[in-house]
């Protein structure tokens, strides 16, 4: 009895010792959404945060309850000799503590990642809050203007880009993909590009626009050195094997016809030949017509016949334009490297200081095979007389 007295003395003097002495308060954080770093004055760096406002968070009636259609984030900025100067600096300007576990979008201005980012980027990956999952991209220009736009249907502009990212229609880079390509083979990787949307000529504000991400930026070594267009990037997640929401356009006897990829297959296989590399890249891919303007009917055999012609040569040169741009830069984010490490350890190895050059004179020849599946709801062209089809 003496010694169940004991441990039940003492289970009540150890519960009594817990609690929540060293919480801190949701009302004491200011809660990041999104971060911006910029090129500042006497080569320092520039810090942007995007702090969401708590009580403008509510639904449309708590809303224009407490005011309407105020602001629903702050932006503040600050100028340090590295990021964590900067961000001491910055808070404080801060009543409030800043926390960075709901921070999904990082940013690096146009003029910080060419002088290179990677300094920055060893922060975000050393610091125990920012989310490996958030997202990273590069922006056209100055970082520090996409967070203080206005969108006119998300919250706030994080949002938008957080959303318009999810959508899946280009490149999606999370920090965790960051940290793994900078230290891959390669040592190369692209970032999506923001741009910011030309406001509505109804909007009351130019702010009261959308940050938007179109191509990609190209950075070797965490250094900026060119862009993909948006026909490139096509051509690149295709040989990543990338899924993405997009659709192909390509003419076909003069006129468009516009397909959805519904399913896309992508294998590399490398081959050395004394000091002669190559590359072959074979693709397949089956899709589905979603619009036709031509005068052919899918539904022919030497009609589809063309059509799927005209797919797979528009997915080769998607294709071939993407990997001379990305030889000609020596830039290899399409990961050659790794695939050439896993199949020849030890040439790889006699060549790895000089990747870049080797990977320039890489001879690549594309194999293609596609398969339209689906002609759609209808299978002659739509709004166009039956005489008239081919």
């Amino acid at each position: 009895m003496r010694r169940l007295m004991l441990v039940i003395m003492i289970s009540a003097f150890v519960l009594s010792l817990t609690g929540c002495w060293d919480r801190t308060e949701l009302n004491d954080l200011a809660l990041i959404s999104a971060t911006a770093f910029d090129k500042g004055n006497n080569n320092k760096i520039l810090a942007t945060v995007q702090v969401i406002i708590p009580q403008n968070q509510g639904s449309g009636q708590q809303t224009a309850a407490i005011g309407g259609g105020g602001p629903r984030a702050i932006t503040r900025s600050a100028e340090g000799s590295n990021i964590q100067d900067a961000l001491s600096k910055l808070q404080r300007k801060m009543p409030r503590r800043l926390f960075w576990g709901q921070c999904k979008i990082f940013i690096f201005g146009e003029e910080i990642a060419r002088n290179g980012i990677r300094e920055e980027f060893d922060y975000l990956v050393r610091h125990p809050q920012p989310r490996e999952r958030a997202y990273m991209m590069v922006s056209k220009g100055k970082a520090s203007e996409a967070l203080n736009l206005i969108p006119p249907i998300e919250r706030t502009s994080s949002e938008a880009l957080r959303e318009i990212s999810n959508l899946r229609t280009g490149l999606l880079v999370t920090m965790e993909q960051m940290s793994m390509d900078l230290k891959g083979d390669s040592e190369s990787n692209a970032l999506p590009m923001v741009y910011i949307l030309p406001p509505s000529k109804l909007a009351d504000k130019p702010v009261q626009t959308i940050p938007y991400m179109k191509g990609a930026a190209i950075l070797k070594k965490g250094k900026l050195s060119g862009e993909l267009t948006e026909k490139l990037l096509r051509g690149a997640l295709l040989i990543d094997n990338v899924a993405a929401d997009y659709s192909i356009t390509f003419d076909v006897g003069g006129k468009q016809v516009s397909l959805h990829p519904v399913k896309t297959k992508v294998r590399l296989t490398p081959h050395i030949e004394g000091n002669n590399w190559s590359m072959t890249i074979k693709v397949q891919s089956e899709g589905s017509i979603v619009q036709n303007n031509s005068r052919m009917n899918p539904m022919k055999p030497e009609d589809l016949k063309e059509m799927n012609l005209a797919f797979r040569n528009d997915i080769h040169r998607r294709i071939e334009a993407a990997v001379v741009y990305l030889q000609q830069l020596k830039a290899d984010t399409i990961h050659f490297a790794t695939v050439y490490h896993k199949k020849y350890p030890k040439e790889w190895e006699r060549v790895k200081e000089q990747w870049d050059e080797q990977f320039a004179k890489i001879k690549v020849t594309i194999e293609v095979e596609t398969d339209i599946k689906k002609p759609g709801l209808i299978n002659t062209p739509g709004g166009m007389p039956y005489e008239e089809v081919q």
